[in-house]
């Protein structure tokens, strides 16, 4: 099951909303200070469509994942469990 940690600060906010928005994926507290964004199938965001700047957008890994990266690039993040 792919999930994503996103440290609960004002920044990541759209993402974690973005979140609850997507049908399949489940938003929950994850470790202290972090929400843990998690799917059965995969978890997909666009860079544009969360309105974040560039920096924004690549430190939205930091809190750290499980699950493999299928794809970063400049506006598109998609995670997929390990064995996809």
């Amino acid at each position: 099951m792919p999930t994503l940690f996103v440290l609960n600060v004002e920044e990541f906010h759209p993402l974690i909303e973005r979140a609850r928005e997507q049908v399949g994926v489940s938003v929950q507290p994850g470790p202290r200070g972090y929400t843990r964004i998690s799917a059965e199938g995969e978890l997909r965001f666009n860079r544009k469509a969360l309105g974040f700047k560039p920096a924004v957008w690549y430190g939205a890994l930091t809190g750290g994942l499980v699950g493999r990266i299928a794809e970063f690039s400049r506006d598109e993040l998609h995670i997929v469990g390990e064995a996809s």
